[in-house]
């Protein structure tokens, strides 16, 4: 198996992981979050800090996608 198959691999699941954050968290009840955060937990640990600045969370998420996308292609066209 070529170097290029496995990288081409890796970025089509690194695509899938970024674009299903990104949509999970689009679609994430809000309400339910906050009720997580209130309960002090691990989940309410990693909730509080993924919703500081949603913005900037969509923006990782979408930034992510598009790097995994720039290699995928480079790496078909390579291959």
């Amino acid at each position: 198996m070529s170097i290029y198959v496995i990288i081409i691999i890796v970025s089509l699941i690194l695509s899938a992981f970024f674009s299903g954050m990104e949509i999970a968290y689009v679609s994430s009840n809000k309400i339910h979050i906050e009720i997580e955060k209130k309960q002090e937990g691990l989940l309410a640990k990693i909730l509080s800090k993924l919703t500081v600045k949603p913005s900037k969370f969509i923006t990782t998420m979408l930034i992510g996608n598009n790097i995994a996308l720039v290699i995928y292609g480079f790496s078909w066209g390579i291959y």
